[in-house]
Parts: C-alpha cells; sequence; structure tokens
C-alpha cells in the first residue's frame, strides 16, 4: 500500500514537472512572461524564502547536532593509557557534508519544483491578458489605429500559443498595412522613389502626352503618393508649368476620399503666401479630378539633408522661420497642415521654402473630418496626439516642425525603428538633448526644440509666432 502510494505521488509530480517544462520554450522567446512567472507566484516564493532562511539559520545547526550524537566522539587513552582524550569521530565531518549537500539539493529541487507547478497558471492567466488586450485592439481598430498596433503589440509579448499567436500578427499585418496607406508609407521594400519621396510609376504610359480639360498638356509623370498621382504639365493659355495632382482612378468612386481630396483643393485654394505652393484650380473633367498647382523648380529638403549634412545653425533657422511663418499663416486660416516633414518642404532654386502637400490637412472648424477620427501622418514626424488618434490643432503642426528642426541639427529624426516603435517612442520617450549630438548648438536653441517636442500641446509654444520670436533671437546673434 504505501509503496503504491509513493509511486502514485511520483507519478503525478512527473506529470506536472512534464507539463510545465512544455512551455520552457515559450519563457526563451517572451521575456515579458519569464518576469511575469518568476515575480507572479507569490505563495511558492514564501515557502522558498522560508526554507533558504531557515536551512541556514535553523535546520542546519539543529541537524549538527543530531549528527554529532549519532556519531559520537571516539574515546581515545593517551600517555600509556592514564589518559583519556575525546576526539571527533572520523565519519562526522563526510556525514555533515554529504547530509549538508543533500539538503541544499532537495531544497533547491523544491524550489524548482513550487516554480514549476505555478508556470500552467501564469501560461493561462497569459493568455486571459492577451486575449483582453486584443479585444480591446478590435475595439480601437477604427476609432484608435495606433492604439490598436500598440495593443495587439503588446498581445503578442503576453501570448504564448502559436495558433493564437499567427492570428495576432496577421491582425497586426493588415492594420500597419493600411496606417501605412492612409500615412502614404510604402510597405514595399523595392519601389523605387522620386527625389520627392513619391512612387515613380515605371509603365510605358509614364511618357505619354495627354491634354486634359483642353487646357493642360501632361508632360511627364512625377510620381504617385497615397492619395494621387502627380503630372508636370504645361497650361496652355498662359503658357506656363503647373504640377497636377490627381486621384487615383481606382479611388475616384471612393465618395469621402473624393470629399477630401475636394476640401483639399478648397483649403488650399484659400492660401497665399511666397512660402507655401500656390494652388491655381479645382478641375473634374471625365470623371477624374485634379488639382492645379504652382510647379516649383527646385529641390527637396529631403535631398538637402541626405547630401548637404550636416546644416549649420545659421542655415537652419533661416529655413526654420520660412516654414514657420507659411504653417502659422496657414493656422490663422483654420488650415492645420498634419502631415509636415521634409519630402514635403521644396526649396526653390532661389533658395526659397515651398511648403507643398496639404493632402493631408484638416479645416479646423470642419465638423465632417472631426467625425473622421483617424491617424493620418508619417509616423516619424507624427504628434502624440496625433500617433494616439487624439483630435489635434495647430499645435501638432509646431511638433513637426520641431522634428524637422531636430534632424536638420541632428542628421535625423529623434525616434527611430519601425512604426510600432516610432509611434511608442512619440507617446513616451523623450528625445535626447540636441547637445549630445552638435556642441555647436546653442543650448537655448537646443530648449526652444525640446520645447516644441514636449509630449503634451499646452507646454509647447501655442503658436507659430512665439516659435518665430523664439528663433529670430538665434538668427540674429548669429548676424552679430
Amino acid at each position: 500500500m504505501f509503496l503504491n502510494a509513493v509511486t502514485e505521488f511520483n507519478q503525478k509530480i512527473k506529470a506536472q514537472v512534464q507539463d510545465s517544462l512544455r512551455f520552457v520554450p515559450v519563457l526563451k522567446r517572451k521575456p515579458i512572461l519569464l518576469k511575469y512567472w518568476l515575480f507572479s507566484a507569490h505563495k511558492e516564493q514564501i515557502i522558498i524564502i522560508a526554507l533558504l532562511v531557515l536551512l541556514p539559520l535553523a535546520i542546519l545547526p539543529a541537524l549538527d547536532q543530531i549528527l554529532s550524537k549519532i556519531f559520537s566522539p571516539v574515546t581515545q587513552k593517551v600517555l600509556f593509557g592514564l589518559i583519556n582524550r575525546d576526539e571527533e569521530n572520523p565519519y562526522l565531518s563526510a556525514v555533515k557534508a554529504t547530509t549538508h549537500w543533500l539538503l541544499w539539493i532537495s531544497t533547491v529541487m523544491l524550489a524548482v519544483y513550487l516554480q514549476l507547478r505555478y508556470l500552467p497558471v501564469v501560461m493561462a492567466n497569459a493568455r486571459i491578458i492577451a486575449r483582453n488586450k486584443e479585444q480591446l485592439a478590435d475595439q480601437l481598430v477604427t476609432a484608435n489605429p495606433s492604439e490598436a498596433i500598440l495593443l495587439y503589440d503588446a498581445a503578442l509579448d503576453w501570448i504564448g500559443d502559436e495558433d493564437a499567436e499567427s492570428i495576432i500578427t496577421s491582425k497586426l499585418q493588415k492594420l500597419n498595412a493600411a496606417m501605412s496607406q492612409a500615412t502614404g508609407v510604402s510597405t514595399a521594400t523595392s519601389t523605387p522613389l522620386t527625389s520627392n519621396g513619391t512612387v515613380i510609376q515605371t509603365t510605358d504610359e509614364q511618357e505619354k502626352n495627354d491634354i486634359i480639360a483642353e487646357r493642360y498638356l501632361t508632360k511627364q509623370k512625377l510620381g504617385a503618393g497615397a492619395m494621387g498621382i502627380v503630372y508636370q504639365a504645361e497650361d496652355m493659355k498662359l503658357n506656363r508649368d503647373v504640377a497636377l495632382k490627381e486621384l487615383a482612378p481606382s479611388l475616384s468612386n471612393n465618395a469621402q476620399l473624393l470629399s477630401r481630396f475636394r476640401q483639399e483643393a478648397l483649403a488650399l485654394a484659400r492660401l497665399s503666401h511666397p512660402n507655401i505652393v500656390q494652388v491655381y484650380d479645382f478641375i473634374e473633367w471625365n470623371d477624374i479630378s485634379l488639382i492645379v498647382m504652382e510647379f516649383v523648380e527646385g529641390d527637396e529638403l529631403e535631398s538637402w539633408l541626405s547630401n548637404a549634412m550636416p546644416l549649420t545653425v545659421s542655415v537652419v533657422i533661416d529655413l526654420a522661420i520660412q516654414m514657420a511663418d507659411a504653417l502659422g499663416y496657414a493656422h490663422e486660416r483654420g488650415v492645420v497642415h498634419r502631415d509636415l516633414k521634409p519630402a514635403n518642404v521644396l526649396i526653390s532654386n532661389e533658395g526659397k521654402i515651398k511648403i507643398t502637400d496639404f493632402g493631408l490637412a484638416k479645416v479646423a472648424r470642419s465638423s465632417m473630418h472631426t467625425q473622421m477620427n483617424t491617424v493620418m501622418g508619417s509616423p516619424a514626424y507624427m504628434s502624440p496626439e496625433q500617433a494616439n488618434g487624439d483630435p489635434i490643432d495647430h499645435r501638432t503642426d509646431i511638433y513637426a516642425l520641431g522634428i524637422v528642426l531636430y534632424r536638420m541639427l541632428g542628421g535625423k529624426p529623434p525616434f527611430g525603428g519601425d512604426m510600432k516603435s516610432i509611434i511608442a517612442q512619440h507617446l513616451s520617450k523623450k528625445p535626447l538633448s540636441l547637445r549630445r549630438i552638435r556642441s555647436d548648438i546653442p543650448p537655448a536653441l537646443d530648449e526652444a526644440i525640446l520645447t516644441m517636442l514636449t509630449k503634451q500641446p499646452a507646454r509647447r509654444f501655442q503658436s507659430m509666432g512665439e516659435a518665430i520670436e523664439r528663433l529670430e533671437c538665434f538668427r540674429n546673434a548669429s548676424a552679430a
């Protein structure tokens, strides 16, 4: 009977250990689960700590006393048997050492067993945590896609089941692709780009010349972005080159996108500023919609940053003031750019800044747009409130301008990595001081840029006018 009970107990222990060991490979892949396992088994930890404390303080001394009595001292007679002398039993030391080692090994094995037997419970709890994050992300996919990305990513850290992991990965990939399309970020790695960052169309139709609306003769296709295709064309009536931005034919039947495209034209048509690409006309012709814009001969700021780094502080200040002046002008008329980045800033052959592609701009007073709670913008230059899907205002452009200035002076944006990582850093990580990258940057300028990059909009400059006033101080100092 006793042997049967012992055998049954051993089999039960063996089954528990085997059931727990199957999760060990998962712990190697998921450090967060390993940490959760080690620190969540509170009852087991209390027992383990109690054993480790009692073992040296109480158990070992008591054990030594018992062994000393079992292996009593050996009496030896010396000086011809006239004197009796007690000496330690020759077996006592070996028995003590063996007993100590067995006790320590047994305690360690017990500690490991206690932790292992709790592992299935930990994995079950982790599945619940992952499922909750996944369900919350499912609810936020439409209303707050950037937060949904972070939640799906967090769920992947907690999930240990390969099938469930595959399902979440698929959802994450679809959402990433949708956000990339919405933000104009290409997910392809082999697609060639033009100098202005748009996708090159390499079909035979690229060189085809068409006359649009009996007025505009297309010369070449410059590229295509998320919202539409851009052509260089000649205005045959006014004898000047223009840029035509056409809504992609595959999207022209989408009433919502068509409305956004029309709203873009109306918003831009209200802006007349020397540092903003001018909109001349809006055409709906043969079932296509086009914006006729000023054609700027020059280069992108993106190309400058790639080829002419490092820019001097004085050059950066001059370009920044032009950008801030243009954006401030737009803000006064209720237009927020929402996608300011070096690829959307042109520098004419005369050295004048021209901000382009207000395609993601919103008219601040438009109720239609406030109902469209979607994330738009480029991740590297996206404000925290924009990345979080919160309502935005002109201060999101102040943040983006700060990112552009940071890159102009530091050579790269403050946050890097994949889309999920960049969004997370916008929401929580403080940018590194520029003076850690370039010692010639004035401390006050470094402080001003970090103020523009504050997470809370209320703690940034509250207008482009404030930013210009601060930047003018550095231009005057450079001139002096």
